[in-house]
């Protein structure tokens, strides 16, 4: 029989990602008893980092790992980014030996689960895998801020389970398999609080071109002076909740970014704004929603001097076949831009 290490990602003090109500200590904790109990039932020896939500030394357990002499070490977590991705993915030292048998077992599994498969990452900066004298696999269960990927994790928990036990059991080479999976401790639902509409959100925003031009409110207007003039000033702000902002200057790069609330100030050049004084060629925002309400996006657009049309609308910093992720193009200063909320 084999020697297993499991790794309960976070714990204690570091909570991990958190988002819907679900804290990635916790959910970690909850999936890493249950590999361990199923893996147990089938006789091969399980040592964990942690078996309650106590704070852990990544240090400490990899030195235990060693010395528990393990055939294989499984260090499981969810992922997150900002609500805008999704999926399961497995990171690993090289793509060979039992960490490739596991990772391509369990990738196509979580596939069939539901989850995005985001296939195996190459990692050799992380100590749970550069360190570990034994084959290791480091595992992002779905995104905690994806309502998609928490939904999977409820409603399809038990096959989760049986999916990374039969991993492990592929990759330490025993014909085993998995049988009905009953979590020691039910994954409860992530009772997620029906958010409140938010309502209109009002933007004001004015440009600097070789003087301040007068604010215009949402998309009622645009600013600037036009005719070719290039901004090389942005004030911005909303009146509720936040908006982060940064811009690019023409034959410079991208200037630190800056959130506002409900003002700006013209008078302050390095805080209260954005901009170094040189022509804009980009500017880049990002709409932060109020905790407990629908989420919104900030949409914007530029013109350029080469041109009187706007280019099309931008959605916050998102990136597609129509969006590069920012307004403007780089290389041609900007002269004229507008922006609102939705």
């Amino acid at each position: 029989m084999a020697k297993i290490y499991l790794v309960a990602g976070h714990g204690g003090s570091d909570a991990g990602a958190c988002d819907y109500g679900r804290k990635e200590k916790d959910d970690t904790l909850d999936l890493t008893l249950d590999v361990g109990k199923a893996l147990t039932g089938l006789g091969h020896s399980v040592m964990y980092n942690r078996t309650s939500d106590v704070d852990t030394d990544m240090y400490a357990y990899v030195r235990a790992c060693n010395n528990f002499g393990a055939d294989f070490c499984l260090s499981i977590h969810r992922n997150a980014f900002y609500r805008k991705a999704k999926g399961y993915e497995t990171c690993i030292y090289s793509n060979t030996g039992k960490s490739k048998v596991f990772a391509d077992y369990v990738n196509a599994g979580m596939a069939s689960i539901g989850f995005v498969n985001r296939g195996s990452k190459i990692r050799t900066d992380l100590c749970v895998l550069n360190s570990t004298a034994m084959p290791a696999a480091l595992i992002e269960v779905g995104f905690i801020d994806s309502e998609e990927d928490n939904r999977i994790f409820t409603s399809r928990y038990s096959d989760i389970v049986k999916c990374i036990v039969n991993g492990v059991l592929k990759a330490v080479g025993s014909s085993q398999s998995a049988g009905n999976v009953t979590p020691s401790k039910p994954t409860e639902p992530a009772k997620t609080p029906s958010k409140k509409d938010l309502g209109q959100v009002n933007c004001y925003y004015q440009v600097f071109t070789d003087r301040w031009w007068p604010t215009v409110k949402n998309h009622e207007d645009w600013a600037g002076e036009g005719d070719g003039v290039p901004i090389r000033y942005l004030g911005i702000c909303v009146d509720k909740g936040s908006i982060r902002a940064r811009v690019h200057t023409l034959g410079g790069g991208w200037l630190p970014s800056i959130t506002f609330k409900n003002m700006y100030n013209i008078g302050d050049l390095i805080n209260g704004v954005v901009g170094d004084g040189s022509p804009i060629d980009a500017i880049e925002l990002y709409y932060i929603t109020p905790e407990g309400y629908k989420y919104k996006k900030a949409v914007y657009c530029a013109s350029s001097l080469e041109g009187d049309e706007f280019y099309p609308v931008q959605y916050d910093d998102e990136v597609s076949d129509t969006m590069d992720g920012y307004a403007g193009a780089m290389g041609i200063a900007i002269d004229k831009f507008k922006a609102w909320i939705e």
